[in-house]
């Protein structure tokens, strides 16, 4: 059964995990960092569902964008203007790609932004029912 991809390939989910641990943040051409923003993905019958943590982002700074097969998520969470005494949060861009299967509708993906979680569903294909083999009488 196909399932989404990322854009790095893995051996194993084993290989997965680690990708995740050791995958070392990208940059700008400014020199700022961009986060892989945490994610799930869940395999239904009918569709993939991907929710991603976008705390804190504003939903008019989301764009989503499919092209060649590949789903692509960018998000900034834009700095404030208060004076913090501390500050543990990050501020700055997110960006996550996939690589969609060919078993994907592509065209009719939906996303819902509520609460700080970025859910995505991208409906499956409908699969043709082939014909059983069978043996024809003679008559």
């Amino acid at each position: 059964m196909l399932a989404l991809r990322r854009t790095y390939p893995s051996i194993n989910l084993l290989d997965s995990i680690f990708d995740d641990l050791l995958e070392f943040p990208k940059f700008n051409n400014n020199g700022l960092a961009i986060r892989n923003p945490l994610h799930d993905i869940i395999e239904n019958e009918k569709d993939f569902q991907v929710d991603l943590a976008l705390a804190g982002v504003k939903k008019e700074d989301i764009t989503l964008d499919v092209e060649d097969g590949m789903l692509t998520i960018k998000a900034e969470r834009k700095e404030s203007d208060q004076k913090f005494n501390m500050k543990q949060t990050f501020y700055g861009k997110y960006e996550k790609s996939f690589t969609l299967p060919d078993s994907v509708n592509s065209e009719n993906i939906q996303a819902v932004f509520e609460d700080g979680m970025l859910k995505l569903t991208i409906p499956k294909l409908v699969e043709v029912e082939k014909a059983k083999p069978k043996q024809i009488e003679i008559q």
